[in-house]
């Protein structure tokens, strides 16, 4: 059913793990680039959003900035990087299939989180030194939200946010025309930012240009950004793992058990071809 799918996942993952085992400062810069051009379109996004401020599009300022941020995940996936939200799923299926273990996910897990990290810290802090922000109000009240949200609901959060992502990550390992694949990404980001869900790796950038730029938000604090990236971290990973991974595991091993005799034969799932 989702076999070559599966397959192409698993390898995926085992080739993460092999650069790491030969060149692990080459794999923490692929990851730092993720996390570099996730920042950079959260910077588009703001940029975006604080200029319709007190203009009368300002209603208009979410769609505007969710439409937007589908350049972060269109670039991570076609230029090439490691997502630490996207090998929440890779990763999983990996061990689950056999091409890799849980100690190899913990591994990437960990060296994709600390590149990203870097990327991310990188860009605001280019971004927030670079007088790219004339006006931190966007940023400094999105930030504070953020900050203030209570654990269960930044857990939930977040496993919307990962679920849509790692929806369109599987997308696009299911799909063949690179536009079909751009689209998917479009559509799962609009849907995530549209609802103002949690991202780890999007966290890193918003919280520390939140923390960077003039503000007069008591909210707003280095620990406030340390209480919500690690929960939304646990989040993100529960829904790779479990809402994506494992539960299309599960069901393409289900679809492998033979049938029992005079059942109708099973459907044909081959991957989504877009030529």
């Amino acid at each position: 059913m989702y076999d070559d799918e599966l397959a192409d996942i698993a390898d995926a993952a085992a080739a993460q793990v092999e650069l790491i085992d030969k060149r692990l400062p080459a794999y923490l810069i692929h990851a730092a680039m993720a996390g570099a051009y996730i920042g950079l379109a959260i910077v588009l996004v703001f940029v975006f959003g604080t200029s319709l401020l007190g203009t009368p599009f300002e209603p208009l300022t979410g769609i505007v900035m969710a439409a937007t941020f589908g350049l972060a995940l269109s670039l991570v996936l076609i230029a090439g990087s490691e997502l630490f939200t996207g090998n929440a799923m890779i990763m999983g299926v990996g061990a689950l299939e056999g091409a890799t273990d849980w100690f190899d996910l913990g591994r990437v897990w960990t060296y994709s989180w600390i590149g990203n990290l870097f990327g991310s810290v990188l860009v605001a802090g280019m971004a927030a030194y670079g007088g790219v922000f004339a006006d931190s109000t966007l940023v400094a009240s999105v930030g504070a939200t953020k900050m203030t949200l209570t654990p269960l609901e930044l857990f939930i959060q977040a496993v919307f946010c990962n679920w849509l992502v790692v929806l369109a990550v599987w997308c696009n390992f299911r799909l063949e025309n690179a536009v079909a694949k751009l689209v998917m990404v479009w559509w799962c980001l609009l849907a995530f930012i549209g609802a103002g869900f949690e991202h780890s790796v999007a966290n890193m950038t918003v919280l520390t240009l939140a923390n960077l730029l003039p503000h007069s938000t008591a909210a707003v604090s280095w620990g406030g950004w340390l209480y919500n990236i690690s929960i939304v971290t646990v989040g993100n990973a529960f829904a790779g793992v479990v809402m994506m991974g494992a539960a299309y595991w599960y069901i393409n091993e289900s679809y492998k058990l033979e049938l029992p005799s005079g059942s109708p034969a099973t459907p044909n799932f081959s991957s989504a071809d877009d030529d």
